[in-house]
Protein backbone atom coordinates (compact mmCIF):
# COMPACT_ATOMS: atom_id res chain seq x y z
CA UNK A 1 0.00 0.00 0.00
CA UNK A 2 2.85 2.36 0.80
CA UNK A 3 4.45 1.82 -2.62
CA UNK A 4 1.38 3.09 -4.45
CA UNK A 5 1.85 0.33 -7.05
CA UNK A 6 -1.19 -1.93 -7.42
CA UNK A 7 -0.11 -4.25 -10.25
CA UNK A 8 3.18 -5.26 -11.91
CA UNK A 9 5.16 -4.10 -8.90
CA UNK A 10 7.98 -5.33 -6.71
CA UNK A 11 5.92 -7.87 -4.76
CA UNK A 12 4.75 -9.76 -7.85
CA UNK A 13 8.30 -9.68 -9.20
CA UNK A 14 9.59 -11.13 -5.93
CA UNK A 15 6.92 -13.84 -6.07
CA UNK A 16 8.07 -14.74 -9.58
CA UNK A 17 11.72 -14.87 -8.53
CA UNK A 18 10.98 -17.06 -5.51
CA UNK A 19 8.70 -19.30 -7.61
CA UNK A 20 11.68 -19.88 -9.91
CA UNK A 21 13.88 -20.73 -6.93
CA UNK A 22 11.20 -23.07 -5.56
CA UNK A 23 10.52 -24.93 -8.82
CA UNK A 24 13.98 -24.59 -10.44
CA UNK A 25 12.30 -23.15 -13.55
CA UNK A 26 14.24 -20.31 -15.21
CA UNK A 27 11.25 -17.97 -15.66
CA UNK A 28 7.89 -17.35 -14.00
CA UNK A 29 4.95 -15.06 -14.79
CA UNK A 30 2.35 -14.25 -12.15
CA UNK A 31 -1.18 -14.05 -13.56
CA UNK A 32 -4.68 -13.34 -12.28
CA UNK A 33 -5.60 -17.04 -12.15
CA UNK A 34 -4.65 -20.39 -13.59
CA UNK A 35 -7.39 -20.33 -16.24
CA UNK A 36 -6.14 -17.07 -17.73
CA UNK A 37 -2.62 -18.52 -17.62
CA UNK A 38 -3.71 -21.56 -19.62
CA UNK A 39 -5.58 -19.34 -22.09
CA UNK A 40 -2.52 -17.16 -22.59
CA UNK A 41 -0.10 -20.06 -23.06
CA UNK A 42 -2.31 -21.65 -25.71
CA UNK A 43 -2.82 -18.29 -27.41
CA UNK A 44 0.92 -17.59 -27.37
CA UNK A 45 1.56 -20.82 -29.28
CA UNK A 46 -0.44 -19.57 -32.26
CA UNK A 47 -1.93 -22.95 -33.14
CA UNK A 48 -4.20 -22.87 -36.22
CA UNK A 49 -7.93 -22.85 -35.35
CA UNK A 50 -9.29 -26.37 -35.07
CA UNK A 51 -5.94 -27.90 -34.16
CA UNK A 52 -6.23 -30.93 -31.87
CA UNK A 53 -4.86 -30.98 -28.34
CA UNK A 54 -4.75 -34.27 -26.40
CA UNK A 55 -6.18 -33.94 -22.91
CA UNK A 56 -7.65 -36.19 -20.20
CA UNK A 57 -11.38 -36.10 -19.64
CA UNK A 58 -10.80 -36.68 -15.92
CA UNK A 59 -9.95 -33.08 -15.12
CA UNK A 60 -11.56 -29.81 -14.07
CA UNK A 61 -13.53 -27.95 -16.75
CA UNK A 62 -11.09 -25.02 -16.89
CA UNK A 63 -8.52 -27.26 -18.59
CA UNK A 64 -10.81 -27.59 -21.58
CA UNK A 65 -12.36 -24.12 -21.40
CA UNK A 66 -8.92 -22.69 -22.16
CA UNK A 67 -8.85 -24.79 -25.35
CA UNK A 68 -12.26 -23.63 -26.51
CA UNK A 69 -11.40 -19.98 -25.86
CA UNK A 70 -8.56 -20.52 -28.35
CA UNK A 71 -10.71 -22.35 -30.95
CA UNK A 72 -8.80 -25.58 -30.37
CA UNK A 73 -10.29 -29.07 -30.44
CA UNK A 74 -9.84 -31.31 -27.38
CA UNK A 75 -9.08 -34.97 -27.97
CA UNK A 76 -10.22 -36.75 -24.82
CA UNK A 77 -8.30 -39.78 -23.58
CA UNK A 78 -8.62 -42.08 -20.59
CA UNK A 79 -6.78 -41.94 -17.28
CA UNK A 80 -4.91 -44.73 -15.53
CA UNK A 81 -6.97 -46.64 -12.95
CA UNK A 82 -4.46 -46.27 -10.09
CA UNK A 83 -3.01 -42.77 -10.25
CA UNK A 84 -5.96 -41.35 -12.25
CA UNK A 85 -3.45 -39.36 -14.30
CA UNK A 86 -3.45 -39.39 -18.10
CA UNK A 87 -2.63 -42.75 -19.71
CA UNK A 88 0.42 -42.38 -22.01
CA UNK A 89 -0.64 -45.35 -24.15
CA UNK A 90 -3.98 -43.68 -24.81
CA UNK A 91 -2.08 -40.50 -25.73
CA UNK A 92 -0.16 -42.48 -28.35
CA UNK A 93 -3.43 -43.85 -29.75
CA UNK A 94 -4.90 -40.35 -29.96
CA UNK A 95 -2.16 -38.67 -32.02
CA UNK A 96 -3.23 -37.59 -35.51
CA UNK A 97 -1.85 -35.28 -38.22
CA UNK A 98 -3.87 -32.50 -36.56
CA UNK A 99 -2.25 -32.92 -33.12
CA UNK A 100 -0.73 -29.61 -32.04
CA UNK A 101 0.11 -30.31 -28.39
CA UNK A 102 -0.07 -32.70 -25.46
CA UNK A 103 -1.90 -31.22 -22.50
CA UNK A 104 -1.57 -33.45 -19.39
CA UNK A 105 -2.97 -32.58 -15.97
CA UNK A 106 -1.63 -32.90 -12.45
CA UNK A 107 -4.43 -34.83 -10.66
CA UNK A 108 -5.19 -33.97 -7.02
CA UNK A 109 -1.54 -32.85 -6.70
CA UNK A 110 0.05 -35.93 -8.31
CA UNK A 111 2.12 -35.55 -11.50
CA UNK A 112 1.52 -37.90 -14.45
CA UNK A 113 4.21 -40.14 -15.99
CA UNK A 114 6.44 -37.33 -17.22
CA UNK A 115 9.10 -39.61 -18.73
CA UNK A 116 6.65 -41.24 -21.11
CA UNK A 117 4.92 -37.97 -21.95
CA UNK A 118 8.24 -36.27 -22.72
CA UNK A 119 9.19 -39.22 -24.91
CA UNK A 120 5.92 -38.99 -26.87
CA UNK A 121 6.15 -35.22 -27.30
CA UNK A 122 9.80 -35.30 -28.38
CA UNK A 123 9.19 -38.15 -30.81
CA UNK A 124 6.43 -36.20 -32.54
CA UNK A 125 8.09 -32.77 -32.13
CA UNK A 126 5.01 -31.32 -30.45
CA UNK A 127 4.96 -29.18 -27.29
CA UNK A 128 4.06 -30.52 -23.87
CA UNK A 129 1.93 -27.98 -21.99
CA UNK A 130 1.18 -28.88 -18.38
CA UNK A 131 -1.99 -27.97 -16.53
CA UNK A 132 -0.35 -28.23 -13.11
CA UNK A 133 -3.09 -26.28 -11.33
CA UNK A 134 -3.03 -28.54 -8.28
CA UNK A 135 0.64 -29.48 -8.37
CA UNK A 136 2.77 -26.68 -6.94
CA UNK A 137 5.18 -28.42 -4.57
CA UNK A 138 4.84 -31.91 -6.06
CA UNK A 139 7.95 -33.90 -7.01
CA UNK A 140 8.71 -36.17 -9.94
CA UNK A 141 11.90 -38.22 -9.57
CA UNK A 142 13.21 -35.73 -7.05
CA UNK A 143 12.49 -32.68 -9.20
CA UNK A 144 9.80 -30.18 -8.29
CA UNK A 145 7.07 -29.58 -10.83
CA UNK A 146 7.59 -26.34 -12.72
CA UNK A 147 10.26 -27.22 -15.24
CA UNK A 148 8.58 -30.05 -17.14
CA UNK A 149 7.52 -29.66 -20.75
CA UNK A 150 7.44 -26.30 -22.48
CA UNK A 151 5.68 -24.74 -19.52
CA UNK A 152 3.53 -25.47 -16.48
CA UNK A 153 0.60 -23.44 -15.21
CA UNK A 154 -0.24 -23.47 -11.48
CA UNK A 155 -3.27 -22.27 -9.57
CA UNK A 156 -3.05 -20.16 -6.42
CA UNK A 157 -6.81 -20.19 -5.80
CA UNK A 158 -8.38 -20.58 -2.32
CA UNK A 159 -8.42 -24.41 -2.35
CA UNK A 160 -4.75 -24.80 -3.26
CA UNK A 161 -1.92 -25.69 -0.89
CA UNK A 162 -0.09 -22.49 -1.84
CA UNK A 163 -2.64 -19.72 -2.34
CA UNK A 164 -2.74 -16.04 -3.22
CA UNK A 165 -6.51 -16.01 -2.49
CA UNK A 166 -6.79 -15.79 -6.28
CA UNK A 167 -3.94 -16.08 -8.73
CA UNK A 168 -1.78 -18.28 -10.92
CA UNK A 169 1.82 -18.85 -11.97
CA UNK A 170 3.25 -19.85 -15.34
CA UNK A 171 6.74 -21.36 -15.25
CA UNK A 172 8.95 -22.10 -18.23
CA UNK A 173 12.58 -22.45 -19.30
CA UNK A 174 11.89 -20.66 -22.60
CA UNK A 175 13.01 -17.01 -22.40
CA UNK A 176 11.08 -15.84 -25.48
CA UNK A 177 7.85 -17.48 -24.31
CA UNK A 178 8.21 -15.95 -20.84
CA UNK A 179 8.66 -12.47 -22.30
CA UNK A 180 5.69 -12.91 -24.62
CA UNK A 181 3.45 -14.12 -21.79
CA UNK A 182 4.39 -11.20 -19.56
CA UNK A 183 3.29 -8.83 -22.31
CA UNK A 184 0.14 -10.80 -23.11
CA UNK A 185 -1.02 -10.78 -19.46
CA UNK A 186 -1.00 -6.96 -19.69
CA UNK A 187 -3.29 -6.73 -22.74
CA UNK A 188 -0.39 -7.46 -25.11
CA UNK A 189 1.35 -4.12 -24.67
CA UNK A 190 4.65 -3.32 -26.28
CA UNK A 191 6.42 -0.01 -25.79
CA UNK A 192 4.45 3.25 -25.99
CA UNK A 193 5.60 3.60 -29.58
CA UNK A 194 4.62 0.03 -30.50
CA UNK A 195 1.17 -0.06 -28.92
CA UNK A 196 -0.40 -3.50 -28.64
CA UNK A 197 1.91 -6.06 -30.17
CA UNK A 198 -0.07 -9.15 -29.06
CA UNK A 199 -3.72 -9.95 -28.54
CA UNK A 200 -3.66 -10.42 -24.79
CA UNK A 201 -5.82 -10.19 -21.69
CA UNK A 202 -6.07 -8.17 -18.53
CA UNK A 203 -4.59 -11.02 -16.52
CA UNK A 204 -2.16 -9.30 -14.18
CA UNK A 205 -1.82 -10.38 -10.56
CA UNK A 206 -2.36 -7.53 -8.11
CA UNK A 207 0.29 -6.69 -5.55
CA UNK A 208 -2.17 -7.53 -2.77
CA UNK A 209 -2.67 -11.06 -4.08
CA UNK A 210 1.05 -11.40 -4.72
CA UNK A 211 1.76 -10.53 -1.08
CA UNK A 212 -0.50 -13.36 0.10
CA UNK A 213 1.02 -15.71 -2.48
CA UNK A 214 4.56 -14.83 -1.45
CA UNK A 215 3.88 -15.51 2.24
CA UNK A 216 2.20 -18.80 1.30
CA UNK A 217 5.07 -19.84 -0.97
CA UNK A 218 7.59 -19.13 1.79
CA UNK A 219 5.64 -21.52 4.01
CA UNK A 220 5.21 -24.14 1.29
CA UNK A 221 7.13 -26.96 2.97
CA UNK A 222 5.14 -26.64 6.20
CA UNK A 223 1.82 -26.37 4.35
CA UNK A 224 2.55 -29.46 2.25
CA UNK A 225 3.75 -31.44 5.25
CA UNK A 226 0.60 -30.57 7.21
CA UNK A 227 -1.65 -31.75 4.40
CA UNK A 228 0.33 -34.91 3.78
CA UNK A 229 0.03 -35.79 7.46
CA UNK A 230 -3.76 -35.60 7.16
CA UNK A 231 -3.68 -37.53 3.88
CA UNK A 232 -1.65 -40.30 5.51
CA UNK A 233 -4.30 -40.59 8.25
CA UNK A 234 -7.10 -40.75 5.67
CA UNK A 235 -5.23 -43.37 3.64
CA UNK A 236 -4.64 -45.54 6.71
CA UNK A 237 -8.32 -45.31 7.65
CA UNK A 238 -9.47 -46.09 4.09
CA UNK A 239 -7.82 -49.52 4.32
CA UNK A 240 -10.56 -50.54 6.77
CA UNK A 241 -13.42 -49.61 4.42
CA UNK A 242 -14.69 -52.52 2.30
CA UNK A 243 -15.06 -51.67 -1.38
CA UNK A 244 -13.08 -48.44 -1.12
CA UNK A 245 -9.66 -47.46 -2.42
CA UNK A 246 -7.42 -44.40 -2.74
CA UNK A 247 -5.24 -42.80 -5.40
CA UNK A 248 -1.99 -44.70 -5.95
CA UNK A 249 1.26 -42.86 -5.21
CA UNK A 250 4.08 -44.36 -7.33
CA UNK A 251 7.52 -44.46 -5.71
CA UNK A 252 8.98 -42.05 -8.28
CA UNK A 253 6.77 -39.08 -7.40
CA UNK A 254 5.08 -37.24 -4.53
CA UNK A 255 1.83 -35.32 -4.31
CA UNK A 256 1.51 -31.67 -3.36
CA UNK A 257 -1.29 -32.79 -1.03
CA UNK A 258 -3.86 -30.63 -2.73
CA UNK A 259 -6.80 -33.05 -2.39
CA UNK A 260 -7.62 -36.38 -0.82
CA UNK A 261 -10.24 -38.39 -2.65
CA UNK A 262 -11.83 -41.58 -1.42
CA UNK A 263 -12.98 -43.89 -4.23
CA UNK A 264 -16.18 -45.61 -3.14
CA UNK A 265 -16.66 -48.67 -5.34
CA UNK A 266 -19.66 -50.80 -6.27
CA UNK A 267 -19.08 -53.26 -3.41
CA UNK A 268 -19.00 -50.57 -0.70
CA UNK A 269 -21.87 -50.42 1.82
CA UNK A 270 -23.18 -47.21 0.24
CA UNK A 271 -22.73 -45.43 -3.06
CA UNK A 272 -20.59 -42.34 -3.46
CA UNK A 273 -23.70 -40.19 -3.87
CA UNK A 274 -25.32 -41.64 -0.75
CA UNK A 275 -22.18 -40.87 1.25
CA UNK A 276 -22.06 -37.36 -0.17
CA UNK A 277 -25.67 -36.69 0.85
CA UNK A 278 -25.18 -38.20 4.33
CA UNK A 279 -22.08 -36.11 5.01
CA UNK A 280 -23.84 -32.97 3.78
CA UNK A 281 -26.70 -33.64 6.19
CA UNK A 282 -24.14 -33.69 9.01
CA UNK A 283 -22.59 -30.40 7.95
CA UNK A 284 -19.47 -32.04 6.46
CA UNK A 285 -18.57 -30.66 3.06
CA UNK A 286 -17.28 -33.04 0.41
CA UNK A 287 -17.07 -32.86 -3.37
CA UNK A 288 -17.75 -35.24 -6.26
CA UNK A 289 -14.46 -34.65 -7.99
CA UNK A 290 -14.19 -34.52 -11.00
CA UNK A 291 -17.88 -34.98 -11.83
CA UNK A 292 -19.19 -35.35 -14.44
CA UNK A 293 -16.25 -36.00 -16.80
CA UNK A 294 -15.43 -33.03 -19.00
CA UNK A 295 -16.39 -34.69 -22.28
CA UNK A 296 -20.06 -34.83 -21.19
CA UNK A 297 -20.29 -31.42 -19.49
CA UNK A 298 -23.38 -29.59 -20.85
CA UNK A 299 -21.41 -26.44 -21.71
CA UNK A 300 -19.40 -28.36 -24.30
CA UNK A 301 -22.12 -30.52 -25.82
CA UNK A 302 -22.22 -28.58 -29.10
CA UNK A 303 -18.46 -28.01 -29.32
CA UNK A 304 -16.05 -29.90 -31.57
CA UNK A 305 -14.21 -32.73 -29.85
CA UNK A 306 -12.83 -36.20 -30.43
CA UNK A 307 -13.09 -39.02 -27.90
CA UNK A 308 -10.63 -41.92 -28.00
CA UNK A 309 -12.25 -45.13 -26.79
CA UNK A 310 -14.92 -45.54 -24.11
CA UNK A 311 -12.86 -43.96 -21.28
CA UNK A 312 -13.76 -46.73 -18.76
CA UNK A 313 -11.33 -45.62 -16.05
CA UNK A 314 -12.47 -42.02 -16.39
CA UNK A 315 -16.08 -43.10 -15.86
CA UNK A 316 -15.15 -45.23 -12.86
CA UNK A 317 -13.15 -42.42 -11.27
CA UNK A 318 -15.78 -39.77 -11.82
CA UNK A 319 -18.58 -41.98 -10.45
CA UNK A 320 -16.71 -43.15 -7.33
CA UNK A 321 -14.40 -40.32 -6.19
CA UNK A 322 -15.29 -38.11 -3.25
CA UNK A 323 -12.93 -35.35 -2.11
CA UNK A 324 -12.92 -35.10 1.69
CA UNK A 325 -12.24 -32.02 3.84
CA UNK A 326 -8.53 -31.20 3.80
CA UNK A 327 -6.61 -28.07 4.72
CA UNK A 328 -3.24 -27.31 6.28
CA UNK A 329 -4.69 -26.01 9.56
CA UNK A 330 -7.12 -28.95 9.94
CA UNK A 331 -7.06 -30.19 13.53
CA UNK A 332 -7.01 -33.84 14.58
CA UNK A 333 -10.47 -33.35 16.08
CA UNK A 334 -11.87 -31.98 12.82
CA UNK A 335 -10.43 -34.88 10.83
CA UNK A 336 -11.65 -37.40 13.38
CA UNK A 337 -15.19 -36.05 12.97
CA UNK A 338 -14.99 -36.82 9.24
CA UNK A 339 -13.49 -40.26 9.86
CA UNK A 340 -16.13 -41.16 12.45
CA UNK A 341 -18.92 -40.17 10.08
CA UNK A 342 -17.41 -42.21 7.25
CA UNK A 343 -16.88 -45.22 9.50
CA UNK A 344 -20.56 -45.23 10.39
CA UNK A 345 -21.49 -45.05 6.71
CA UNK A 346 -18.93 -47.38 5.16
CA UNK A 347 -17.11 -49.31 7.87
Amino acid sequence: MESGIVTLGAVASTLEAEACAFTAARYAAAVANCTSGLMLVLAAMGFPPGSEVIVPSFTFAATVQALYWNNLTPVFVDCLPGTMTINPEEVRRAISPKTAALYPVNIFGLPPDMDELHKIAAGRNIPLIMDSAQGLGALYKGKRCGGFGLCEVFSLSPTKVITAVEGGLITTNDAALAEKLKRMRDYGKGSEEEGMIYNGLSARMSELHAAVGLLSLRNADALIAARMKRIARYREFAESLPGCRVQEFPDDRTSSGNYFTLLIGKTAKRTRDEVYDALKAQGIQSKKYFYPPVHVQPAFSDRPRRIVGDLPHTWEATQTSLALPLFAHMTEEQQQRVITALDRLLG
